[in-house]
């Protein structure tokens, strides 16, 4: 069961693996792009490549879909990156349903843990395996391994190992569970620490906060869903930026313009920001964006 890129490693190592994947449970194709392009999520369409048994459920409440995996008579439902399971489907199950979670569990439970470690700042984080209950990512810990967060690292790059990590602790995970080998260990929940869904507000630059704080907030939300600010009135998505030194002007000033970048001031030091994303535009490096808009020192983002 699961929906995004993150979880396609994961099916795709247990399809490589001894295990006979029976079904593959994904949300409904829905509307994406500009274009608004009825499309499948990305499990979905790779269970389709690979010829799999695919179920779309409107709801995970719904009668008919509970009667149709419970007719299928898994061992193990398999969960990464999907939706809340209700009790009615986690009982179904000889063995449990088990689910692979981007974070250091009981550190960082919810739906953001790889960006809100960025943002955070973090150094490392974790990959674990656990048994769902009913309360969100606080089952019994089966496997973990520790995943470095590198200084060049955003969203895209750290969410693209730990789904390849993942996968194998994954498989690992499901051996040990079939020969009877899983040694549950139950969570330590006084030092639960949550990582709350990116909200639109999350996205909004402060640029009086230190240059190490909006750098990690840029890199945390990139490629998607981008840190947000505004340049009279036009908004731009900053997606690469790098640390620079102090100047005096104010916060969210431009202080240098060159032919490749541009640096904007914030509380505490600066940004050389290197590819954005115009309002209307795709993706651009900072010298694309420079060849066509008249930037100036002392022009400022809010």
């Amino acid at each position: 069961m699961g929906n995004p890129e993150f979880a396609v490693p994961s099916l795709n190592a247990l399809i490589g693996s001894e295990h006979e994947v029976t079904a593959v449970v994904t949300s409904p194709d829905k509307m994406v792009g500009r274009g608004r392009v009825l499309s499948p999520m990305p499990v979905a369409q790779r269970a389709a490549e690979l010829d799999l048994k695919l179920i779309q459920p409107l709801t995970l409440s719904d009668s008919d879909f509970i009667a149709s995996i419970s007719a299928i008579d898994a061992d193990l439902f398999v969960v990464v990156a999907f939706k809340i399971l209700p009790k009615a489907i986690l009982e179904l199950p000889r063995l449990g349903s088990i689910n692979l979670h981007p974070s250091m569990l009981p550190a960082y439970r919810g739906p953001a843990p790889l960006q809100r470690a960025i943002m955070n700042g973090e150094v490392e984080t974790a990959l674990s395996t656990f048994f769902i209950s009913t309360a969100v990512d606080s089952g019994d810990l089966l496997l973990s391994r520790p995943l470095v967060i590198f200084p060049e690292d955003d969203y895209g790059s750290l969410s693209a190992r730990a789904a390849k990590a993942g996968a194998e602790l994954l498989i690992r995970t499901v051996d040990q569970i079939g020969s009877g080998e899983a040694t549950p260990v139950p969570q330590d929940h006084s030092r639960v620490t949550q990582a709350p869904k990116i909200l639109p507000a999350d996205c909004k630059i402060d640029w009086s906060r230190t240059n190490m704080e909006v750098r990690n907030q840029i890199c945390a939300l990139s490629p998607s869903p981008g840190a947000v600010t505004t340049l009279k009135g036009r908004q731009f998505k900053l997606l690469k930026v790098a640390l620079s030194m102090n100047s005096e002007r104010d916060p969210g000033e431009v202080t240098a313009v060159s032919k490749s970048s541009f640096i904007i001031r914030c509380g505490s030091g600066s940004l050389l920001i290197e590819d954005l994303q115009p309002e209307g535009k795709k993706r651009m490096t900072a010298g694309q964006f420079l060849a066509g808009t008249k930037l100036t020192v002392g022009a400022r983002f809010e």
